[in-house]
């Protein structure tokens, strides 16, 4: 079986998320992909099950452990894969099909070689912390000081968003795992993402670290599926304005750094203010190595 290594939100080699790709995967059976994806050991291995001609890509993703219903990463890797061998154009607008449902995707050409993948997320309804803060700081190894008390805990889907004051903070996060699977999973949290407002580049937005334990993922090194959401979330929250006219707002976030895998995500939300229309991630992809799998 090939099986393709592609960095995401990078153009480093070793740097980003690396994500598996299997391009003619239309031959597996479940069984098969989830013991590709345990070989393959990146955070996410993504199946791509159309035929050239078909109207939409469609795949399907595996972390080691489990099968999920969309992974934003290992979508901008299958999508840069496509583009860089000839099945898809360099540029064009296309559709992704995944259990999560059907979203739109763009391949954007930045210059003579290199496309950005742009990709609405999916977006779930944002709920209260079914955990409260006081409880979830010390299994991530941080205090109640660490917490940016101006910006709420939100859930969205499976994800916890806990905002916090300091980059330094974010960084010394470390998360007892099995701990953190048994207080959360109970109730639908699988993963937390903590962020702040400080940032490594005077540009960005936002730098955060994604524990994931609950998807077997301790430490996901950049989260596209948390990206999608937390681009609306800046926007309810007043971090990013959406101007009074209607538009859009492109900005970057980072994440990545903290395991030395530094990614940047493009953010880019559409509408006016009140009325959010939509919501994307962006990203560049480099592959690394492809190669035979005897599974």
């Amino acid at each position: 079986m090939l099986v393709s290594i592609v960095d995401a939100f990078t153009r480093i080699p070793g740097a980003g998320n690396r994500a598996g790709v299997v391009v003619d995967a239309s031959g597996l059976d479940t069984g098969a992909m989830q013991r590709i994806a345990a070989a393959v050991a990146a955070s996410e291995t993504a199946f791509v099950l159309s035929r050239p001609g078909d109207t939409a890509v469609k795949l399907r993703y595996f972390t080691p452990t489990d099968e999920i219903d969309f992974c934003g990463h290992a979508t901008v890797a299958s999508f840069h894969l496509l583009s860089e061998r000839g099945l898809l154009g360099r540029g064009g607008h296309f559709r992704l099909d995944c259990a999560a449902g059907t979203y739109d995707v763009e391949l954007e050409p930045v210059d003579s070689r290199h496309s950005r993948v742009w990709i609405v997320t999916p977006q779930y309804p944002w709920r209260e912390s079914p955990l409260p803060i006081e409880a979830v700081m010390p299994l991530l190894g941080g205090t109640m000081e660490m917490v940016d008390r101006s910006l709420p805990v939100l859930a969205n889907g499976h994800k916890l968003f806990v905002p916090m004051l300091r980059r330094d903070d974010v960084w010394a996060l470390s998360p007892r795992a099995e701990s953190l699977v048994a207080a959360a999973r109970p109730h639908g949290i699988r993963g937390v993402f903590a962020f702040t407002r400080e940032t490594k580049d005077a540009s960005s937005v936002t730098h955060a670290r994604f524990f994931a334990p609950g998807f077997g993922v301790p430490e996901d090194p950049v989260t596209g599926s948390a990206h999608g959401p937390l681009a609306a979330y800046l926007v309810n929250h007043g971090v990013l304005k959406l101007p009074e006219a209607g538009g859009q707002v492109r900005v970057r976030a980072e994440q990545g750094d903290a395991m030395g895998k530094p990614g940047r995500v493009e953010l880019e939300v559409k509408g006016r203010p009140g009325v959010l229309e939509r919501a994307r991630i962006g990203g560049a992809a480099v592959t690394v190595i492809e190669g035979e799998l005897r599974v």
